[in-house]
C-alpha cells in the first residue's frame, strides 16, 4: 500500500493517537549504513517502552496538563523507574502494576490529577491493549519485527526468548510519520492546532520530544574535566 492510498483511506488524522503514539516510540526506519548521517543521534527503543503509549495517549486525551507539569511529571517518573524501582519482567502483569501505580501517584503529585480509566487498573489489560496498537500498524505496513538490526558497522541478534523486543518504522511508516509531524508543526506555525484534527496528536508529539529530551540527557556520559 503506498502513503497516498493509505492517507486517503483514514480520516484526516490518519493515525488514532495512541497508533501515532505508538510510531513515534518506535525505532526509526534506517536506510543502508552508507546513506546514513553519520552525526545522526539516534534513540533505540524495545518494546517495554511501549508502555509509555496508553499512558501519555490518555493523559494528553483526558488531563489539562501543561508542558512544564508534564516535563516535571516524566523526569520524576524516568528517575523513579531507572533508579529506585527495579522492574520484574519475569512477572509483566506484576511489574506493569508496579509501574502504573508509581506513574499514578506522580502525576497526581504533578498535576493532583488521577487516571480513572479501567485500562490502568488491570495490567493484563493494559498489555494487551498495546499488542492491539502494535497489530494495527503492522497490519497497515508501517512497522515490522526485526531480530537481527545493523548497529555501528555490527549485526545485532534480537533473541525473542529474551524479554527484549525490538520493532522499527517501516520506510512507509518513517514516510507517514515525517508527513504527520511536517503537517503538526505548519499548524502550529500559524496557530492553528486547537481548531485543527491533529490538537490531540500535537500534544502527544511535544510530550515525545520532552521525553526524548530527557532520555538523551540521562543516556549522554559525563565529559571529563
Amino acid at each position: 500500500m503506498s502513503l497516498e492510498q493509505l492517507i486517503n483511506e483514514r480520516n484526516e488524522a490518519i493515525l488514532k493517537v495512541d497508533e501515532y503514539g505508538l510510531l513515534c516510540m518506535t525505532t526509526p526506519y534506517l536506510p543502508p549504513e552508507g546513506e546514513q548521517e553519520p552525526s545522526t543521534e539516534l534513540l533505540y527503543t524495545s518494546k517495554q517502552a511501549y508502555m509509555w503509549v496508553p499512558i501519555l495517549a490518555y493523559i494528553v486525551e483526558n488531563v489539562n496538563i501543561s508542558e512544564e507539569d508534564m516535563k516535571i511529571f516524566l523526569e520524576m517518573s524516568l528517575d523513579s523507574l531507572t533508579t529506585h524501582h527495579r522492574t520484574r519482567w519475569s512477572n509483566r502483569a506484576e511489574a506493569l502494576e508496579g509501574m502504573l501505580e508509581m506513574l499514578n501517584s506522580m502525576l497526581f503529585y504533578t498535576t493532583r490529577k488521577k487516571l480513572e480509566d479501567p485500562i490502568f487498573e488491570y495490567a493484563s489489560l493494559f498489555g494487551s491493549s498495546i499488542e492491539d496498537i502494535l497489530d494495527r500498524l503492522e497490519g497497515l505496513g508501517l512497522v515490522e519485527e526485526h531480530y537481527v538490526e545493523p548497529m555501528g558497522g555490527k549485526q545485532v541478534a534480537m533473541m525473542g526468548f529474551v524479554p527484549f523486543g525490538f520493532t522499527k518504522r517501516t520506510r512507509l511508516g518513517e514516510e507517514l510519520y515525517a508527513k504527520l509531524n511536517s503537517l503538526m508543526l505548519f499548524y502550529a506555525q500559524k496557530n492553528l492546532v486547537e481548531d485543527s484534527d491533529f490538537k490531540i496528536h500535537y500534544k502527544f508529539y511535544r510530550a515525545w520530544e520532552i521525553f526524548k529530551s530527557i532520555v538523551m540527557k540521562m543516556d549522554k556520559p559525563l565529559e571529563k574535566k
